[in-house]
């Protein structure tokens, strides 16, 4: 009798176990089920705000940042290829090419590009031509020896504050 008491108590608290389970996992989805039932209210805040006056209307604004739109390039930086004659110069123009587009739109740069003549051979870069401070012309050289194929850059730059 004792036993079938034991069995009795323990069948009753797998019962609530199950029964808590069970709760457990259908509580959440029943709330998610009744949540997306329910009926949407349009909030009108926003829309009564511009009609007061108090939020003023976004994109039909004139003024820009700046007063005229610039173009890229800043500036089309001045490259020469040179080559022997009967020579090839595939690789020499594919530098050029790499350097042009390494320079040709950094706006950081192009200021100084403006009286600079790139001039490649046989993987040599040589940069000739005037740059306003020295600061100029090792951004410039800097810049150049980061482009992959330059076995070595001469700089031929003149310094010339008045540069303008």
């Amino acid at each position: 009798m004792a036993r079938a008491r034991v069995e009795a108590k323990v069948y009753a608290g797998e019962c609530i176990m199950k029964t808590f389970k069970q709760l457990f996992w259908t509580t959440p989805l029943a709330l998610l089920v009744v949540g997306c039932a329910a009926p949407v209210s349009r909030d009108n805040t926003i829309a009564e705000w511009q009609q007061e006056g108090l939020l003023p209307p976004t994109g039909s604004e004139t003024t820009r940042v700046y007063a005229a739109p610039r173009t890229y390039p800043a500036v089309e930086p001045n490259i020469v290829v040179q080559t022997d004659p009967g020579k090839n110069a595939t690789g020499d123009l594919a530098l050029a090419d790499a350097i042009r587009g390494r320079v040709e739109y950094d706006r950081g740069l192009a200021p100084s590009l403006r009286g600079v003549t790139i001039e490649v051979k046989q993987g040599r870069v040589i940069l000739n031509g005037s740059v306003r401070s020295d600061l100029d012309a090792r951004v410039i050289v800097d810049d150049l020896r980061d482009v992959a194929g330059v076995t070595r850059i001469t700089d031929n730059l003149e310094i010339n504050p008045n540069l303008d």
